[in-house]
């Protein structure tokens, strides 16, 4: 179980690293350009989310895939339709939750608190494959409907709502979030060559706001060490991806090659790290949406496959 599971990790986060070692971000490139949607199982229309996200735009970019819409063999089956011969899937992750064990191979005994058999769960990662709806033939399904793209006010009226979340000030030419007073500071807006700018290092500074002891209350640990504050870059950087996604700001213009080494650092020397990373923005984002009024956020790990993995 380990050695598959340790696979399963190293042969994602592999991917990862190639991607931006070829000059890839995977949360960059805005999936909400496609005005069909988020990426979502064909079957169910359930969205994908966290990693899986990540590992789905990879693929789309490459492929230049339009239609959001995924399933695996068994649902193109019970769509009445079925995967064309040859087509190479995309591997997505899902998670189960096992008993822990004693060393006799024995679950643990049952009397223990609720919290405490919470806390007795193994995560057990399981690797699937899906393919796009464009790779299928016969498939049952209504055709795909273009969204109405959100116009210019409505993206900004969004944005405006979640950067009226933390103590904003602006001035100077330094964007950043400082914990000790709680405050996130932006250049004037009139500084950004363009208002998506603005926005997107706002919703950058404000994935770093959610950490405060008073909200998600992030902490990584000795895990990362001195790597720990690009680990922190990273998850704010990907979350405020997924912000971008929900309101319409783009992203693909948005780079931080100061951080890349230091990124590619961490995920070469912790397979997991890039779960963990996606994890804890999705986190961030579910946050920041809900506190904005925006999506109200059901916290259910079964239904959305992701993984709270541990800092």
């Amino acid at each position: 179980m380990n050695n598959q599971k340790g696979t399963i990790y190293e042969e994602i986060t592999g991917k990862i690293i190639t991607a931006l070692e070829d000059g890839v971000n995977p949360w960059a490139k805005p999936w909400q350009t496609i005005h069909y949607g988020p990426f979502r199982n064909a079957l169910t229309n359930r969205p994908y989310r966290g990693m899986n996200i990540l590992l789905l735009n990879l693929v789309a970019l490459a492929r230049g895939h339009v239609d959001p819409r995924w399933l695996t063999y068994r649902n193109a089956e019970q769509l009445g339709g079925h995967v064309r011969k040859g087509e190479k899937g995309a591997a997505v992750v899902f998670w189960k939750f096992l008993p822990a064990r004693d060393r006799d191979g024995e679950a643990e005994p049952d009397a223990l608190t609720d919290d405490e058999q919470e806390r007795k769960l193994i995560p057990f990662a399981r690797s699937y494959t899906v393919f796009n709806v464009e790779q299928c033939e016969g498939l049952e399904l209504p055709p795909l409907v273009e969204e109405e793209a959100p116009g210019v006010g409505e993206c900004n009226e969004l944005a405006e709502q979640i950067l009226a979340l933390p103590n904003l000030k602006h001035g100077g030419n330094k964007a950043c979030y400082l914990p000790g007073p709680d405050m996130v500071l932006l250049p004037h807006r009139s500084s950004f060559e363009q208002d998506d700018f603005y926005y997107a290092t706002g919703y950058h500074e404000t994935c770093h706001w959610t950490g405060h002891p008073s909200r998600l209350n992030r902490v990584f640990g000795a895990r990362f060490g001195d790597l720990g504050y690009a680990f922190e870059e990273l998850l704010a950087e990907i979350g405020a991806a997924f912000l971008g996604a929900h309101t319409g700001i783009p992203f693909e213009a948005m780079r931080h090659p100061e951080y890349i080494h230091h990124w590619l650092q961490i995920l070469q020397g912790d397979s997991k790290a890039i779960f963990t990373a996606a994890a804890k923005a999705q986190q961030a984002a579910d946050f920041v949406l809900d506190k904005a009024g925006i999506v109200s956020v059901q916290e259910d790990v079964s239904a959305t496959n992701e993984l709270p993995v541990a800092a």
